[in-house]
């Protein structure tokens, strides 16, 4: 892999590769500004003989919805700054707002429902429309689900349970699915392999000290340090969801 020796300035900005694509991730309080991984990763393209595509590079400055422009950090130079991205298949605005995605995903969902149509005259029965469905429509709807479940609106929401509902009042799907087992489930799979100390994720969780000869109590779900969270809005990404729903 050509990107695998880059690494960030400073540990606690992120720079995580996916492919060809690279995302930097840099929050407010960071020693190192983003100006100067920026300029890190530019120089660092240089040097093994390639050339950043800036047409193609875009800037996301993730805050409150209430916070004034004038507060905002100043713009990259060369880099567009935008208010919302797709990363990896999942639209994200600047204020988590995922309005965007879910209009998206929905608007996928029923043309493809338009193809399930189709395929029920052609005399597909309901295991073999269940099994497309679960694989073109179902799928679509879990990809990242955990993720941005708890930001949705009951608005977003309805929207989804609307295109459950009516693949299965016309028969495409054999059961009918509800959007919050759904998530539940999804949030439990992703939350179990996250526990995993080889998973992306569990350097996100804290594992609570436990002195040694201490007695040990009932068995619980995990041994992470549950978060303080002052704000409502924090509870609902899905770290928080998980732990304190597993507790």
């Amino acid at each position: 892999m050509v990107a695998h020796d880059i690494k960030p300035l400073d540990m606690s900005n992120f720079l995580l590769n996916y492919a060809d694509d690279a995302t930097l991730l840099s929050p407010q309080n960071s020693p190192t500004p983003v100006e100067l991984e920026m300029a890190h990763v530019t120089h660092w393209a240089r040097e093994n003989k390639m050339s950043l595509n800036l047409l193609k590079t875009v800037e996301l400055v993730f805050r409150r919805p209430n916070v004034s422009g004038d507060l905002l950090p100043p713009a990259l130079p060369d880099i567009n700054r935008v208010c919302d991205t797709k990363l990896l298949g999942v639209y994200f605005r600047q204020d988590f707002n995922f309005s965007k995605h879910v209009e998206s995903v929905v608007a996928i969902c029923n043309q493809r429902l338009y193809l399930f149509a189709q395929l029920k005259t052609q005399g597909f029965g309901i295991r073999a429309l269940d099994s497309v469905f679960n694989a073109i429509v179902l799928n679509k709807i879990l990809y990242a689900l955990p993720v941005y479940f708890g930001y949705l609106t009951e608005g977003h929401k309805d929207m989804s349970r609307r295109v459950l509902k009516r693949a299965n009042l016309m028969g495409f799907a054999y059961y009918g699915y509800d959007l919050d087992h759904l998530n539940e489930t999804s949030q439990y799979k992703l939350f179990r392999r996250s526990r995993s100390a080889r998973h992306c994720l569990h350097h996100l969780f804290t594992v609570k000290p436990r002195p040694p000869g201490v007695m040990h109590l009932r068995q619980r779900w995990h041994d992470f340090v549950l978060p303080n969270i002052r704000y409502e809005f924090n509870k609902r990404h899905f770290i928080a969801c998980a732990l304190f729903d597993y507790v």
